[in-house]
């Protein structure tokens, strides 16, 4: 019977441990590049990965999402630094929130990806509080 056990047990402990594994690869978290201080990440299921620079941490309060921009496929998992918006930004960023209008909705930051000498915007970040 403890023979069984300890079988069971060690599959389990096993598949628990791919799992975490397999959750964190899904990630990015063992491909994620270095992080400024004071910086977080956030990844999210439709492929958007983010490092949020000059962004107050603000997980235990809020839920943030991620909205991808089109981009070449070869961008599609890459890390991007997220930070608010410039001035030259705003107009685009006052367009985009006035169509979602959503109740306590905050714009956090724009996502960008440096390709050669070239700033590819990846996505947006808003946050809601969290209720």
């Amino acid at each position: 019977m403890w023979k069984w056990t300890k079988r069971l047990f060690f599959i389990a402990l096993i598949l628990g441990a791919g799992y975490v594994a397999y959750d964190g690869y899904r990630a990015g978290l063992f491909n994620r590049p270095e992080m400024p201080e004071g910086a977080f990440s956030i990844s999210f299921k439709q492929g958007l990965r983010a490092i949020l620079v000059d962004v107050p941490n603000e997980k235990k309060t809020r839920r943030y999402f991620g909205y991808s921009m089109k981009v070449p496929f070869y961008l599609e998992d890459a890390w991007s630094f997220c930070s608010p918006p410039v001035a030259e930004e705003n107009n685009q960023v006052a367009a985009f929130m006035k169509e979602r209008e959503w109740p306590g909705e905050r714009f956090e930051g724009v996502c960008k990806i440096k390709v050669d000498n070239d700033l590819v915007v990846r996505g947006l970040i808003t946050s809601v509080p969290r209720l």
